[in-house]
């Protein structure tokens, strides 16, 4: 008797439309699927019951969850042929179509196509299958290119081409223009004009929640609502810095006239511009300041990662560590909220020198020196003595890189309390530093 042949049936589309449909295209491909299978039923073809249908999804990537429940299939075992109504239901990218195919020979599934006539099992079908993917990957290049022009055209215009509709307008379902919702609107001039008084999107945030005012109710076209939240410090900066709400469209680094109607005047948002470029730390532009302790410092109430974080003041800029875990909160509720990093790096450096005078810690160092290695085993008191003396005499002239190797290398973590800081050390790393130490000083000598 034949073995049987345990056909699965794929389909996808890459967009929603039409899906609501007692019939639609994923309906179609299966359709003609089930008819190829029948034909084939004296090879004891039969198809399974179970859907994959990706509606709505991409051919450009494998991030689909039918396609997921496929290839969990087959490596399962459950499958020994996969159907599709054309190749490029599969996938559109020639590397992503391979990942697959090892997948299918993996498992020694078939792989075919009911309108191109392609079946794995044969060396020709093989040989035809790299052909047409590799038209099936030019095409999708091809349109994509064509989707990027269209898009430039469209801003240029003004014209809004999809995504997310902002705060403060509606998308218009037929000619997918924006207008404005009169309340929303308020809003969002109210976050403005609030950003202005406090100059702090969290604070700004904050008075909002204390007004109970949250964040407008949006609905996906999959049916989903979204918002109804608190506002974050993070969605304020959004608002702030969107140019939509000047009137204007934005394309990458530039931005022209819309056709949609502004909702903040240019001088608010001049005034509101000014104000980020002074006091918004995160604006895009990254501090260049190497800290020494980055990544080391824990809040010892909250648990999290210290955050090295600024302040401005006329012409002076102050450093702190700030508990990450209370700047997201809306209400701070950290007993610590900040340290000063100035005076935290000053304690930091006055503890490790007095811990390296510390006759166990030298002792340690020279045991664990002992066990590692060779050189390990002559080192001698004096040479690790002299080592911790010029770590601190150098470290002030010492590169904010040189000073963060050191540190890392040293420390395990430094945990902040209210009134105490705990440094945890790696006996090992003092070790390695030692001996890169004494070896610089072997070659000045």
């Amino acid at each position: 008797m034949k073995k049987r042949i345990r056909c699965a049936i794929y389909t996808r589309k890459s967009t929603e439309d039409g899906l609501e449909m007692e019939f639609n295209s994923l309906d179609a491909q299966r359709e003609a699927g089930e008819a190829f299978i029948a034909s084939q039923r004296f090879k004891n073809w039969e198809c399974l019951p179970e859907r994959y249908d990706d509606g709505g999804f991409s051919g450009g990537n494998t991030n689909r969850p039918a396609l997921a429940k496929l290839k969990e299939d087959i490596a399962e075992g459950k499958i020994d042929a996969v159907v599709v109504y054309k190749i490029d239901r599969l996938s559109r990218s020639l590397m992503d179509f391979a990942e697959l195919l090892t997948l299918f020979e993996k498992h020694d599934v078939a792989f075919v196509s009911v309108t191109q006539d392609i079946n794995t099992s044969s060396s020709s079908g093989r040989m035809m299958l790299n052909i047409l993917m590799t038209f099936a990957q030019y095409e999708r290049e091809v349109i994509t290119e064509r989707i990027k022009d269209k898009v430039s055209a469209a801003k240029k215009r003004g014209m809004h081409c999809g995504g997310p509709v902002p705060i403060g307008y509606r998308s218009d379902p037929e000619t997918k223009k924006l207008h404005v919702i009169p309340e929303e609107a308020e809003l969002v001039r109210k976050i403005f004009e609030t950003y202005l008084r406090f100059g702090s999107g969290k604070q700004t945030a904050k008075y909002l929640d204390q007004c109970g005012i949250k964040t407008p109710v949006k609905v996906s076209r999959k049916g989903i609502p979204h918002g109804g939240k608190e506002f974050t410090g993070a969605y304020i900066y959004a608002v702030l810095q969107n140019p939509l709400y000047l009137g204007l469209t934005k394309h990458y680094d530039k931005t022209y006239p819309g056709e949609h109607e502004a909702i903040i005047d240019k001088k608010t948002w001049d005034k509101a511009q000014e104000l980020l470029a002074t006091n918004l730390t995160h604006s895009g532009k990254k501090d260049i300041r190497f800290s020494p302790l980055r990544g080391l410092i824990r809040c010892g109430c909250c648990g999290g990662v210290m955050m090295e974080t600024f302040t401005q003041k006329k012409e002076k800029r102050y450093r702190y560590f700030a508990c990450e875990k209370d700047m997201k909160r809306i209400n701070s509720i950290c007993p610590l909220k900040r340290v000063p990093a100035a005076e935290l790096e000053n304690l930091l450096l006055r503890e490790i020198g007095s811990m390296l005078a510390k006759p166990e810690i030298i002792a340690g160092v020279m045991h664990q020196a002992s066990e590692l290695d060779e050189y390990g085993k002559h080192l001698k008191l004096p040479v690790v003595q002299q080592a911790f003396d010029d770590l601190t005499n150098v470290w002030d002239v010492m590169f904010p890189v040189e000073q963060y190797k050191f540190i890392n290398e040293v420390v395990e973590k430094i945990t902040v309390h209210l009134d105490r800081v705990e440094i945890e050390y790696k006996t090992d790393g003092l070790e390695a530093v030692i001996t890169e130490t004494e070896a610089a000083n072997g070659k000045n000598n």
